[in-house]
């Protein structure tokens, strides 16, 4: 009990010392439990609003769309719980790209932030980010507008191939109006009028009164009264839909997020400028065509799981992967129906094109009968006009009834020659009607059998992304609270060495009276528990809490999530606590072991002070006869005590290197988007285009980059998103690029090592078929991740599932993402299947303003050909905001880091002075004034610190490179250099701690009262 009561006595005692180690621990144990628990708190807060708005668990898409009875299938697959389908558009809301949705029933419910549902056509649902870019509120009224619209009007036909991925429903009959094929075609034949029979056509020819002249009265008059309507609007080609939607102009009834956004990215679209800006949702009754563009699922297992778990990641990534089959045979069948469908349909309009056809045939066969007639007739006449000439006899009778007889042959034959007029016409738009159903049969035979999607949630980029950047505040926990811990360790070691030095006497009676080796510890060991436990529970309070809310609050600029949920983590609590317990108070043991093993008479005894020896400074004449006599007495104090010289450096330094990190981190994370987007990509924008497009489209958005006076050069390449890199399938973020013309390719991407800017070349020619390898260039992120060195041989699977092994060449620069640059002939000879480039860099002119740049990224987009077009600028704000949230955490590291520094220096300070308080008396007593006494100790301290300032700028350049490398992710790769304005702010506040201390020590050397002087040993 007295032991105890001492040890409260010596904390009042002792009470700067004591809060000096308290606020250490607090520091420590606040940043350790806060960065760790804000990665599961922003996971938490994620799951429960993907469960209360019941996100999808895997998401199924089709390049041909999905049907009723496909819902049905899906919904009976074992392991699926229900399923839902979706249908969404992209149009225009003024120049913003909107997705218009279909409201959902029990799968991704609204977070409803104002307003209702839309019930009935006419309203809508807006996206939440619409208020503050448009200023739209409950009750506005929006136009959209589709920009193929008007195409449609003058443009009635595009192939099968081209509108299979966008309008699902395709057939050889009529679209509706959604861009689907109408179940009932009206495809119209090219035949003739049934009721228009050539057959009536006859040729008349006069009759002579006399014997000779030929009676055509019945057989010789033609009847040419043919008429042949034949229809040549033969609906062989695709119609494009001339709208999507039942109405376009909508009220709001409502603003909300929506689960499957949780970032402020919408993604890509292949209208406008290809960016989406918001979505909208309106009633499932607003769509008028009958299939699905999207099936949601939610599986029975994952109901207790939480997101973000390996558990669930690991589950619902095999549930897809296992669906891939079930699904492909659902495109399959769908491709099956809509070809057989198609084929049918023309197959009808060839039967009656081959209808008509014969018709025809059989009216040409008539008229040519007619013709035969009429020419007899007309032989008849002549030889009955010749009879009537050579007779010697006038007959005005016969030769009136003769010039009759001529006058109907003559109009019978203008009968006959507007019949083959007709015919002719009726056969051109006959081979016209059959150009087109070859045309559509060629169509037909090319259709695109389909392709299916099968995503877990591991393919929505906004819960990706916020699975990333939770975790990058855990990857700070992983590094920076040790270096607290490891100063304040250090800090405790040093008050502990110093108390139980000061307390020999003490411990020596205790011992003497009897106290054993554990009563006695209990006071100092007690002290460390007493002032770590107590700085570890505050630390814990306001880190968990504080913390975790300032980062989540920072980073709800970009995702659309609701206020943060803070969750028992009792591991983590224990953790933080516990590790400052033992830190400090295994310090303290350490500490004190050594004295509480002396005898009792030794430790009644005061330790007899270190004997005064000549420093290395006094063999250097030049430099010591030059000293004033109080700077020789700190050389000497400096070397004699080099215990509290090294301590005091020591923890100077870690101060140093903690600001040094601390600033450094700002400098790496911004440093990066310069180095990326100014030194290393010199593009503007890309233009990815589809897999399947055509020569001529390819032409076409060539040329039409080659004519836009805003573009200053253009380039294609090949890129391919590989399956697999060093046998890591998971890998994200990770490119292939094939180059054809590595000169013109510099002008886009500087190719270089980081090191010292040496231009790299890429390697041509260097395949080698039989073994399939080729040598690239891999960037430093993707070689450092797995450990690749020149020379290694590594297999990529491309996307296409081939395997090809590329040779690491060089290593170069870069930070966003992972790229191989390979030559292009050299990756085309040892794939499977023959590359085409599917990509254009584009330089714009500098004085091209965003306007220009989006009225030509929007018609690049519609282009036919066109897959998405992707401004940089968009991808450097991306990454802007992103950083901008972590800035946070580096902002409060950065202050911790300054309180910290300051703390261990009122600490180093203060035990300075508590140490040498007899031999402070002692130059008092002697005559020396406080300004003198105070600058005998400034001038140590000094010394001290720009000592430890020298050492901690060099530390914690390499500490920040060695934190770099542990919170980076797999692509994306943080400067490594501090800036000199950091280095010179970190010496500064250092230096600035330093000197705020010495004036609060003046204060405390003033107090020494001189009698203490006569307690020295000396």
């Amino acid at each position: 009990m007295v032991i105890i009561t001492d040890a409260f006595r010596e904390i009042r005692k002792s009470i700067k010392r004591f809060l000096s180690l308290l606020l250490l621990v607090m520091l420590a144990a606040a940043f350790l439990s806060g960065l760790r628990t804000t990665s599961p708190d922003m996971k938490y807060t994620a799951s429960r609003y993907y469960k209360d708005r019941k996100l999808m668990d895997i998401r199924m898409l089709s390049t041909l769309g999905f049907m009723e009875e496909d819902l049905l299938k899906v919904s009976s697959y074992e392991g699926v719980a229900y399923a839902e389908g979706s249908r969404q558009v992209d149009l225009l809301l003024g120049n913003l790209v909107v997705s218009v949705f279909s409201n959902p029933g029990d799968i991704n419910l609204l977070y409803l932030k104002e307003g209702r549902y839309a019930t009935k056509n006419g309203e809508c649902v807006i996206d939440s980010l619409l208020v503050d870019e448009m200023g739209l509120k409950v009750g506005d009224v929006i136009t959209l507008t589709d920009p193929d619209k008007d195409d449609e009007d003058d443009e009635v036909t595009e192939s099968v191939n081209d509108n299979a991925k966008d309008d699902p429903e395709i057939s050889t009959g009529e679209k509706d109006k959604n861009g689907s094929v109408s179940e009932n075609s009206n495809t119209e034949s090219l035949e003739t009028d049934e009721s228009e029979d050539p057959n009536k056509d006859e040729a008349k020819t006069a009759d002579s009164e006399n014997d000779n002249t030929a009676d055509t009265e019945d057989d010789s008059t033609i009847n040419t009264d043919f008429d042949t309507e034949v229809d040549s609007q033969v609906d062989t080609d695709i119609e494009v839909a001339s709208t999507k939607l039942n109405d376009y102009t909508y009220t709001i009834v409502g603003i909300a997020d929506s689960p499957l956004f949780v970032s402020v990215d919408r993604g890509t679209s292949n209208i406008g400028t290809g960016t989406i800006a918001a979505f909208i949702y309106v009633p499932e009754t607003e769509y008028d065509w009958d299939y699905y563009t999207a099936i949601y699922l939610m599986l029975d297992k994952t109901a207790d799981m939480e997101a973000y778990t390996s558990e669930y990641e690991d589950y619902t990534k095999d549930f897809a992967k296992k669906m891939e089959s079930f699904a492909d045979g659902l495109v399959e069948s769908r491709y099956e129906y809509l070809h057989d469908k198609s084929q049918s349909i023309l197959d009808d309009s060839q039967a009656k094109i081959d209808d008509g056809r014969a018709k025809l045939d059989e009216a040409q066969a008539q008229i040519d009968d007619a013709q035969s007639k009429i020419d007899d007739g007309l032989k008849e006449l002549d030889a009955t006009q010749k009879m009537i000439d050579e007779s010697p006899y006038e007959m005005p009778d016969v030769q009136e009834q003769l010039d009759e007889s001529y006058k109907e042959l003559a109009d019978a034959q203008e009968e006959v020659d507007d019949a083959k007029a007709k015919i002719a016409d009726a056969r051109s738009e006959i081979e016209d009607g059959q150009t087109r159903i070859d045309d559509a049969q060629k169509d037909i035979d090319d259709m695109d059998t389909g392709k299916s999607y099968v995503l877990s949630r591991s393919g929505n980029t906004g819960y990706m992304n916020f699975k990333q950047d939770a975790e990058k505040m855990g990857d700070l926990a992983k590094v920076f609270p040790v270096i607290f811990y490891l100063v304040a360790a250090l800090s405790c070691l040093t008050s502990m060495t110093r108390m139980v030095e000061d307390h020999r006497g003490e411990i020596g009676t205790l011992k003497a009276l009897g106290y054993g080796y554990s009563m006695i510890s209990i006071k100092y060991i007690g002290y460390a528990f007493l002032a770590s436990f107590t700085g570890g529970i505050i630390g814990l309070i306001w880190g968990c809490t504080l913390l975790p809310v300032l980062c989540f609050t920072a980073w709800k600029g970009q995702y659309t999530l609701p206020d943060l949920k803070l969750i028992a983590q009792p591991d983590i609590y224990i953790m933080s606590v516990g590790i400052a317990v033992v830190a400090v108070t295994g310090t303290a043991y350490l500490a004190s072991r050594v004295e509480l093993q002396a005898r009792p008479a030794k430790l009644m005894r005061p330790r007899a002070p270190k004997a005064g020896k000549r420093v290395f400074l006094e063999k250097i004449g030049f430099i010591w006869n030059r000293l004033k006599f109080s700077s020789k007495v700190s050389c000497r104090n400096l070397f004699r005590y080099k215990q509290r010289f090294w301590m005091t450096v020591i923890g100077i330094a870690g101060c140093t290197s903690l600001l040094v990190v601390g600033l450094g981190l700002y400098d790496s994370l911004y440093t990066v988007i310069d180095k990326q987007f100014v030194e290393v990509t010199h593009y503007d924008a890309y233009l990815d285009i589809s897999e399947d497009v055509t020569k001529d489209e390819r032409s076409a958005i060539d040329n039409e980059i080659e004519n836009a006076a805003l573009v200053a050069d253009h380039m294609a390449v090949y890129t391919d998103m590989p399956a697999s890199v060093f046998g890591d399938d998971s890998i994200l973020g990770t490119y292939i690029i094939a180059v054809r013309d590595y000169d013109a390719f510099k002008n886009f991407i500087s190719i270089a090592h980081r090191t010292d800017n040496e231009e790299v070349v890429m390697t041509k020619g260097s395949a080698d078929i039989q073994k399939g390898t080729a040598k690239a260039l891999f960037t430093e992120k993707l070689a450092d991740t797995y450990d690749a060195k020149i020379g290694d041989e590594v297999e990529v699977v491309m996307s296409d599932d081939s395997v090809v092994k590329l040779i690491v060449a060089d290593i170069v620069e870069n930070y966003v993402y992972n790229y191989i640059y390979v030559d292009f002939d050299d990756l085309n000879s040892i794939t499977d299947e023959e590359l085409s480039d599917n990509r254009f860099m584009l330089k714009y002119n500098e004085n091209a303003t965003d306007e220009q740049i989006d009225d030509l990224s929007s018609k690049l987009v519609a282009m036919d050909g066109a897959s998405s077009y992707t401004r940089i600028n968009s991808v450097v704000d991306r990454f802007s905001k992103s950083l901008a949230a972590v800035n946070v955490a580096v902002g409060i590291i950065i202050v911790a880091a300054a309180a910290l520094a300051f703390i261990v220096l009122y600490n180093l300070t203060n035990i300075n002075i508590t140490e040498r308080v007899r031999e402070l008396a002692t130059l008092k007593v002697l005559g020396f004034t406080d300004k003198e006494t105070t600058n005998y100790i400034y001038r140590e301290n000094t010394v001290m610190t720009l000592v430890g300032i020298v050492i901690g700028l060099f530390l914690g350049k390499y500490l920040l490179v060695w934190l770099m490398s542990t919170v980076e992710n797999n692509y994306m790769m943080f400067g490594r250099d501090v800036s000199v304005r950091s280095y010179i702010m970190a010496a500064a506040l250092t230096a600035g701690f330093s000197l705020f201390v010495n004036i609060i020590a003046h204060f405390s050397i003033q107090k020494i009262n001189m009698v203490e002087s006569l307690k020295s040993v000396e």
